[in-house]
């Protein structure tokens, strides 16, 4: 998938801010002897005005006009950025590679929206669809996107998010963000936007149908989400992260055989996404199939899964597979860990409950079993 395609097919522009800035920022003519703040002001006006002349695709005078901002506000990373972008249309690469340089070393301005700005252009140029091949980076346009969401959780930013995530194959992560933002916001409009996301999202993406799958569990209709893993298994068998959650919902029905059959497919392929490696990881630290338990095997997917993103769920992943080793200290230290990054009310009460229990020096099987039952793990 290239580009940050969730934005490109619903029409989403990353940059709310710079409309409400441009707004906001008055026009200002040039008097003698301005202040330092003022010059970061005039120059941040010429700056808007240089991005409304390229929405135009007005390129050159874009670029003059960001050219004549940097010399007011140098110091203001995103013009720069916006003028290597400039500087690729026209077809003068070097210019733009040194624009690039020069604003990845500046770093995140502190006033808020100049660092909004950052790390929105920052993104774009970091993406799988960056302009220049040297720059991209997916997993440094995850962070950054995660910065912008800690820094302004608007829907625009979250689906920027969304879709950073859906570069690097991290379906499951990004769903999960849509998901969450549909069940913050109250306008119907904004709900309708984030709908057509999950919608789009799906419909693009092969994986499609497992996502279905996953929400369908969430309310317990396993035999529905069953069906819809196994679709997507018939088209692309080698598929780890659905290969375990088929293989849960096996178990959550009855059919124990079924559910062995598809953890032992899984656990003999090579995780190639930071989803297979937090699935896998999950599967071993708490599936209730002696032969497929594997605590420090889990350690060590969910230690490569947080590299990828430091999720809270990962955390709580990673807990049990420290459980599941006998290292209940470890596991006890990792919950108490995730519980200082600031849990939603959900993840928290999850990590609680795994904390008791940690306590008590037991190991989580209950979620695999069928309602009112026990899987024995022998």
């Amino acid at each position: 998938m290239k580009g940050l395609w969730i934005l490109l097919a619903l029409g989403v522009a990353a940059g709310g801010v710079w409309a409400e800035e441009k707004a906001n920022e008055e026009k200002k003519g040039e008097p003698a002897g301005l202040s330092a703040e003022d010059n970061v002001k005039v120059g941040r006006g010429m700056a808007f005005e240089a991005f409304a002349a390229e929405q135009q695709e007005a390129w050159r005078a874009a670029k003059d006009l960001y050219t004549a901002a940097l010399e007011k506000a140098p110091e203001i990373p995103w013009i720069r950025l916006r003028r290597g972008f400039c500087l690729i249309k026209l077809k003068d690469a070097e210019a733009a590679r040194l624009d690039f340089e020069k604003a990845i070393s500046q770093g995140i301005s502190k006033d808020r929206n100049d660092a909004s700005n950052d790390l929105q252009s920052l993104i774009t140029l970091r993406s799988k669809a960056g302009p220049l091949a040297e720059f991209r980076d997916p997993k440094a346009a995850i962070a950054l996107a995660v910065r912008l969401v800690d820094l302004e959780r608007t829907t625009d930013n979250v689906l920027l998010e969304a879709a950073c995530l859906a570069e690097s194959d991290q379906y499951l992560r990004a769903q999960e963000l849509l998901v969450a933002r549909l069940r913050e916001v109250e306008g119907m409009e904004e709900k309708a936007r984030l709908k057509e996301a999950v919608e789009t999202f799906r419909r693009q993406s092969k994986f499609g149908p497992a996502l279905e799958g996953l929400e369908l569990e969430k309310d317990g209709k396993f035999l529905e989400a069953l069906d819809r893993y196994t679709l997507v298994l018939d088209q692309a068998p080698d598929t780890a992260w659905v290969l375990v959650r088929r293989a849960h919902c096996l178990a959550k029905t009855g059919d124990p055989a079924g559910a062995k059959a598809d953890l032992r497919r899984a656990m003999r392929l090579m995780p190639e996404t930071a989803t297979d490696r937090v699935m896998l990881a999950w599967a071993k630290a708490t599936c209730p199939y002696l032969e497929y338990r594997d605590g420090a095997g889990a350690v060590s997917l969910a230690k490569r899964a947080l590299q990828d993103e430091p999720l809270i769920q990962t955390y709580g992943i990673l807990a049990s597979g420290y459980a599941e080793m006998g290292d209940f200290r470890r596991a006890q230290e990792t919950v108490m860990l995730a519980l200082s990054k600031g849990p939603n009310p959900e993840e928290k009460k999850t990590l609680e409950q795994k904390l008791e229990q940690f306590r008590d020096k037991k190991k989580g099987r209950d979620e695999w079993s069928p309602k009112g039952e026990t899987i024995d793990p022998a």
